[in-house]
């Protein structure tokens, strides 16, 4: 989940560089078919298969995984959010996730979700706060891409340890590729060669991270494995400055370590799970 947190950092640097010359849903498509790619080279080399076998959790695992992609990429390219702030709006799945653990998982969530859910809450506040008139928009539909993201690992991990990693990740780069090509074609823009490498970062950023984070997901309960989302916070902060000349102001990073610190809790409170030393012979 850490290398999947770095890489998705990669992700969404790339995808603000070539946000400034491409329409977003362009990036998005670009960004899955280099996913696709990726997993049958893994799959290829591991020989692992590439056929989910329950195909109704992997339609809905893909489906709330699109509308994630959708939410996420439109604020990832709009210049009117931080991309820092962008990442710390979605490291708010985990607090999602732990919500939706007991009802739809039956895994035991202890009463420090409602801490979480009051320090993840003010996070997002001090995170909107600076440019509250301009931001509030796109916050929204980045929150709701962190609710739908959450939903997608919650049938992740209703699939199992069981199934093929690169099968998952191919059949959700498939339906979300399908479905950004639709969006991309109206507004299609063909890149120069310097946007042309950023599609290409956004796109190996991606498909490995979802190969990561995959893996990770069929490994251990969801709400700790959520979790670590926020170290992906830290990084996309990091990388952005040199690469955008973002400064974060202290409102954006009090909100990010409010958001982390709610993760943390999440993680610290959960019991281990039996899956994982199952699932690692």
């Amino acid at each position: 989940m850490a290398l999947a947190q770095l890489l998705f950092a990669g992700m969404n640097v790339c995808t603000r560089l070539s946000a400034r010359d491409l329409p977003w849903p362009e990036i998005a498509a670009v960004r899955f078919l280099v996913g696709a790619i990726i997993a049958i080279l893994v799959a290829r080399r591991s020989r692992s298969p590439l056929l989910v076998r329950d195909r109704r959790s992997a339609w809905r695992r893909s489906g709330y995984g699109t509308l994630a992609a959708v939410c996420a990429f439109y604020a990832l390219g709009s210049s009117r959010i931080a991309l820092g702030d962008v990442a710390t709006l979605g490291a708010t799945a985990p607090i999602f996730v732990a919500l939706l653990s007991r009802p739809l998982l039956s895994e035991p969530v202890d009463g420090w979700v409602s801490i979480a859910v009051a320090l993840g809450f003010a996070g997002v506040v001090a995170v909107v706060r600076p440019s509250f008139a301009v931001a509030v928009p796109v916050a929204l539909i980045a929150t709701l891409g962190a609710a739908f993201y959450a939903l997608a690992m919650i049938w992740l991990r209703k699939m199992g340890p069981a199934e093929s990693h690169e099968a998952v990740v191919l059949h959700f780069s498939l339906v979300a590729l399908g479905t950004f090509l639709v969006l991309a074609v109206p507004v299609w823009h063909w890149p120069d060669w310097k946007s042309g490498l950023f599609l290409v970062g956004a796109g190996i950023g991606g498909g490995g991270a979802q190969i990561a984070m995959t893996r990770a997901y069929a490994l251990h309960r969801a709400a700790p494995v959520t979790a670590l989302s926020g170290l992906g916070v830290v990084l996309t902060y990091l990388f952005a400055i040199p690469a955008l000349g973002d400064q974060p102001n202290p409102w954006q990073m009090a909100g990010s370590v409010l958001v982390i610190a709610a993760g943390v809790l999440l993680a610290v409170s959960s019991k281990p799970s039996p899956v994982v030393a199952r699932a690692s012979t």
